[in-house]
């Protein structure tokens, strides 16, 4: 790491990295979701495999920039696939749980406020101190601002008929 770069990053930088390590987990366990979710799901969630599987080209390259970030301010994420559940205070996904579309949606869901948190705490952490991280935190909460809501939407036209019934009651 650059001198110049450590001296930005400010007198945090390892507590910069350990948000980073633990955005780091968090996004290749939330990627390892999606794709299984992708390749596994039943019903009529078939029809929406690509969306998953998006979902997790998607959390690929945000760990991907993190893991950029790490490397910047010298360090290297972990390599460990078994530590990742501990490490993004996420616990387990248990993704096989959720292979119906209504139930994959919904942990889904979840997991993107996991990251909003996730995002926020490290943007507020790194404002008006460590920029390069601030930036990056920024751009993956809108990421994640985005994608919860178009899961919202397109949970909320799963409601549709629900709702149409309800009101004709």
């Amino acid at each position: 790491m650059g001198k110049k770069s450590l001296e930005i990053a400010g007198p945090n930088v390892d507590k910069n990295i350990g948000m980073l390590h633990r955005a780091y987990a968090f996004e290749m366990q939330t990627s390892h979701y999606f794709q299984y979710v992708a390749n596994n799901i039943e019903g009529l969630g078939v029809l929406f495999d690509d969306f998953f599987g998006e979902r997790a080209k998607e959390e690929q390259g945000h760990a991907s920039e993190i893991n950029d970030r790490l490397m910047e301010l010298g360090a290297n994420p972990t390599d460990d696939p078994g530590s990742w559940e501990k490490e993004s205070g996420l616990g387990k996904t248990e993704s096989k749980k959720y292979l119906s579309l209504r139930s994959a949606l919904e942990r889904a869901l979840e997991l993107e406020r996991f990251g909003i948190g996730l995002y926020n705490e490290l943007a507020n952490a790194t404002k008006d101190r460590d920029h390069g991280t601030y930036q990056l935190a920024l751009k993956l909460l809108t990421d994640e601002l985005e994608d919860e809501q178009t899961i919202e939407d397109i949970l909320a036209r799963l409601e549709i008929r629900d709702v149409r019934e309800a009101g004709a009651s």
